[in-house]
């Protein structure tokens, strides 16, 4: 009995150890990532008004088509 709550101890702060760790890698964003967001616009996301995907197939005797629209200022989804 006292190996099983050892092990559940030793498993218990291995996992808060983790969490832990995750949190404190969360708050660290590396300048690369900001500078990849900067160059494909994430500073003006604010001025989207809607963005749009559309996509085809074709099998034979069959035509399939699908789209959707996400407006981000309003969180309206349509598809």
């Amino acid at each position: 009995m006292t190996k099983l709550r050892r092990s559940v101890t030793i498993v218990g702060l291995f996992l808060g150890v983790l969490v832990l760790a995750a949190n404190s890698w969360a708050q660290k964003r590396p300048p690369i990532l900001e500078q990849i967001a900067k160059t494909y616009g994430l500073d003006s996301f604010g001025q989207i008004d809607a963005i749009r995907y559309t996509w085809n197939a074709q099998f034979p005797g069959v035509n399939v088509s699908r789209s959707w629209v996400w407006e981000p200022k309003t969180g309206k989804i349509s598809f």
